[in-house]
């Protein structure tokens, strides 16, 4: 008795491709940056991402970076206070740009009552690490 096989052929030529599907990024972090970015960096700088959680009292002692520094606050909201003793406010959402040496000593802080994260995009010198710990300037200790 003949009649079909049970089995199909394979079909002629190399199988299809499937459809290409286009990739979809992480995002980690999304804010405005309402001040100018001017980034010149030489050849061999370190580039890290990071992301701090800081809870609620909870600080980033005195420090400053050898290279840019871009943020944006993912949540909560940020209070630095800055070398001249005074204080930048910043709420999730929005981006900062950190000065580069120590004369741009500053400190992060938590004042409020959720959890502080934010997520930085640094532009380090080759071996530098990615803050100095610093003495608080004078200007913010007569505050």
């Amino acid at each position: 008795m003949s009649g079909p096989s049970p089995v199909a052929a394979p079909p002629a030529g190399p199988p299809a491709a499937p459809p290409a599907v286009d990739p979809v990024p992480s995002l980690l972090a999304d804010g405005l940056l309402t001040e100018r970015l001017a980034l010149a960096v030489p050849e061999r700088t370190r580039v890290v991402v990071a992301r701090y959680e800081i809870p609620p009292g909870g600080e980033l002692p005195w420090h400053y970076h050898e290279g840019r520094v871009v943020a944006v606050v993912t949540a909560g909201t940020l209070t630095r206070t800055l070398a001249d003793g005074s204080d930048c406010v910043t709420p999730a959402g929005e981006c900062i740009v950190e000065p580069v040496g120590p004369q741009g000593v500053h400190k992060a802080e938590n004042r409020g009552t959720e959890t502080l994260s934010i997520v930085a995009l640094f532009f380090q010198p080759d071996g530098s690490p990615l803050s100095t710990r610093a003495a608080a300037p004078e200007a913010a200790v007569r505050r």
